[in-house]
């Protein structure tokens, strides 16, 4: 015999009612962390530009960030492979985005992985007070492991959006960047001449060679 599941007609949205029990700032706006990720050649930089252009044309006033250490394409912006570029400043501590993020209604951190693990308590502190964030990223660093702050920031994220590019090898989804300089560090700056992306297939193929 089947038993008959009788439907209730409540739910938990309505059943709930704090706003009488609670009273809210005229401040509290919808704020929102944003982690745009992938690999190298995903098009990170080219979809963090897009969300600040789309934030400007609401009329939002955005302010974007970059770490001093990569200066491949400008000191003074940031910039997609193809060549799209939007003005940035230049921080090389996470803590002097505090001293400059209070008259924004957005902040927009370019290369996020780069920066020490302080910056996972700089984004908490500007989303606390109003602001939204949208930050960009290599979530996995040329070994295959996760890439500094990156699993943090993605985990306190409203939205992570994940990319990938195309395999060199057999076209496939690439996951990974595979380096393919002599260069040992975990952080090394550079592009085609020393990375390539690489489906995971191809790369568990070719890390060990």
């Amino acid at each position: 015999m089947i038993a008959k599941v009788k439907k209730l007609n409540t739910s938990q949205k309505t059943d709930v009612n704090i706003s009488s029990a609670y009273t809210f700032s005229p401040r509290v706006t919808n704020v929102r962390i944003k982690v745009i990720c992938g690999p190298m050649f995903s098009g990170k930089t080219k979809g963090l530009i897009s969300a600040i252009t789309a934030y400007q044309d609401k009329g939002k006033k955005v302010l974007v960030f970059k770490p001093k250490m990569d200066a491949r394409y400008s000191e003074n912006s940031i910039m997609s492979h193809d060549k799209v570029e939007i003005q940035a400043t230049n921080v090389v501590q996470p803590k002097e985005i505090l001293d400059l993020f209070h008259h924004a209604d957005v902040v927009a951190i370019d290369e996020v992985q780069f920066f020490d693990p302080s910056i996972v308590k700089v984004c908490n502190i500007i989303a606390d007070q109003g602001k939204s964030l949208i930050l960009a990223g290599l979530d996995l660093d040329f070994q295959g492991n996760p890439f500094g702050c990156m699993p943090e920031l993605m985990s306190m994220a409203d939205e992570v959006v994940k990319l990938s590019s195309v395999c060199t090898f057999c076209s496939g989804k690439a996951r990974f960047s595979h380096r393919i300089s002599k260069d040992r560090g975990v952080v090394v700056l550079g592009e085609k001449d020393k990375y390539v992306p690489l489906c995971r297939s191809c790369y568990n193929e070719l890390k060990d060679q």
